[in-house]
Formats: structure tokens, sequence, C-alpha cells
């Protein structure tokens, strides 16, 4: 928010030759977070084509910041481009989420069947102990905010890469690193956590662990999994209501 500066009849006050880059910066991230948010929301439908027009209109500013944010918004994955058309909401099926988070579960699975058959080093026990005792800690949170929600998705991110890492098949990690660079499914999935949700997740991660340490191969390798299936099937039923109900569409899309 940019609060207004009190004039004075003694006093000229220079404004830095900076700022106004600064707010400018600071209005195109308001201007994507506002986009952001209503696309996560299914606001607009999958193909709806967005207008600059319609939407500098609605947000009360320039067509400049709308470009910078539709172009932001198509590198995560949520719109697309068309040439001769502009940007359009990327569709995105509950199958397409399924079908990935298969293919993730088996691969988490084998990663933790292979540390658990070949061990854990010193070295990733206590980073994978590190990240479980800071996990313990945030369980006191009263509620889930954005704060809580940064915190979880860094050490759960840890977590996984951890595993991943000890491991050691690179051809493996290689697999992960594609099945989870889709940037929508990265915003979703910490949309409809909550403590509790947190704190299974939380319990699943300990159980790895301790399967792993224990040498228990089978068990290693299907809590991984499950783990990664259940994450997926919170996504998709959420993505499927979204799918389901009318989208509520706050500008209209001119005529092509």
């Amino acid at each position: 928010m940019i609060l207004p500066v009190a004039k004075s009849s003694r006093r000229i006050s220079f404004r830095h030759p900076t700022s106004g880059l600064h707010i400018m910066a600071t209005r195109g991230v308001s201007v994507t977070n506002k986009l952001r948010e209503a696309l996560l929301e299914g606001e607009y439908a999958g193909g709806t084509r967005l207008n600059e027009v319609d939407l500098a209109d609605s947000l009360a500013v320039s067509r400049t910041p709308i470009r910078a944010a539709l172009s932001t918004l198509a590198a995560e994955g949520l719109l697309e481009y068309r040439p001769n058309s502009g940007y359009a909401v990327k569709t995105f099926a509950a199958k397409d989420i399924e079908g990935i988070y298969a293919v993730r579960a088996n691969l988490e699975g084998l990663g933790a069947r292979i540390v658990a058959q070949q061990g854990l080093s010193d070295v990733h026990r206590g980073l994978l102990h590190k990240v479980l005792m800071d996990s313990e800690d945030l369980q006191t949170a009263p509620d889930w905010n954005e704060e809580v929600a940064d915190e979880w998705r860094d050490l759960n991110d840890r977590f996984h890469n951890t595993l991943i890492e000890a491991s050691g098949n690179s051809h493996l990690a290689m697999m992960l690193r594609k099945s989870r660079a889709i940037p929508l499914l990265n915003q979703l999935k910490f949309r409809w956590f909550d403590v509790a949700t947190m704190a299974r997740a939380h319990d699943d991660h300990s159980q790895i662990f301790a399967a792993i340490t224990g040498g228990q191969v089978v068990r290693a390798e299907s809590i991984a999994a499950e783990h990664v299936y259940r994450s997926g099937q919170r996504i998709i039923e959420h993505w499927r209501k979204m799918d389901t109900r009318k989208p509520v569409v706050t500008t209209k899309a001119r005529a092509a």
C-alpha cells in the first residue's frame, strides 16, 4: 500500500529516482497475485481467452502490469499463449493430475526402496532427522497460513529431495524432477492443506524414515508410494470440484 505523503510549506521532499520503479514492480506483483488467485480458484473456465483491456479495467491498472502478469502466469503453466489470439486459461483435466501422481508414487516408492536396501550415509541420516525435528516443531502452529505453508513446503521438499539424493540414482532423480516440474501442481499442492493434513504428512515421513533405517525394504517402498498417492488424490478431489462448478468470470473476454 502506498501511503500519502503530507505536504509541507517549509520542506520539499525529493523522491529517490528508483522509487518509481519500486512502485511499478510492487504493482506488478500485486496484479500477478490477484490473477493467479482467480485462476487457482477456478474463476475462469479452461480455454477462456483473457483480454488485456478488460483485465486492466477490472483491476484499475494500465496494460503494462497486465502483460507482465500474463507472461508470468504462462511461464507457471496456468495460461497458454495462442498466436493471433493471446493468452487463454490452460485446460488441465483431473485425469492428467492423476496420471502424473501415479508415476510419481512409483518413482518415490522406488527411491525409498533403494535407500532402505543400501542404507543411509551419516550425512543423509542427519539431514533427514533434522527435517523431521523441524517438522515436529511446526506441528504446534495454531492454524494454517501462508507463513506455515511456506515453511512446510520447504521442509517437505528437503525431505523428498534428500531421500532421492541418498539413493545415488541420477536417472531416478532426473525422472522425478521432470514429474515434479509442473508449476500448476506446485501451486496447488499446499493450497488445500491444513494443520491436520500437515501432521498426517509428517507422520508419513517419520514412518518412511523408520522403515529405511530399519532396513524394511518393502515397507519403506509401500509407505512412500502411498504417501505420494494420497497427496495426489487430495488435489484431484479438489480439482474435480472446480471442474464441475460453474466458473465465476469476473471479466468478459472480448470477441476475437
